[in-house]
């Protein structure tokens, strides 16, 4: 691949540089999408298929990588709250444990007080 604009080109890994005009020209674009498609199909190069996120995941497992990387305790709270009502539409105390068995009646708690959720009917949340 050369820039035609300059008279002589210099090879990133050897140094040496030579002039553009005995060079053969077997494709020519001003568009540098173009010019990798050219070159990918000239040397037989195939790119790597990119993974594309899945519109059926599991909500249950994607809540719990959520919340996994949250950084902060009112994120933790936001997403516990929003992701349980999505997976269950009214959660209880259990559903809240089994993702924070550790901090779930403090979570609870702090997350009735700030307004992420409230309670619809007996040990029934929602947010």
């Amino acid at each position: 691949m050369v820039d035609l604009a300059d008279k002589t080109s210099t090879c990133p890994y050897c140094g040496t540089s030579g002039p553009h005009k005995n060079l053969n020209i077997y494709f020519q674009s001003e568009d540098q999408s173009l010019v990798r498609a050219a070159l990918h199909q000239l040397t037989g190069f195939v790119p790597p298929v990119e993974k594309k996120s899945t519109s059926d995941a599991d909500p249950y497992s994607t809540l719990e990588y959520r919340y996994e990387h949250c950084h902060s305790v009112d994120e933790k709270m936001r997403v516990l709250a929003e992701g349980l009502t999505a997976v269950y539409g009214e959660f209880t105390f259990e559903d809240l444990e089994k993702i924070e068995p550790k901090h779930a009646e403090k979570y609870l708690k702090a997350m009735l007080v700030e307004g992420y959720v409230h309670e619809t009917k007996y040990g029934r949340y929602t947010a």
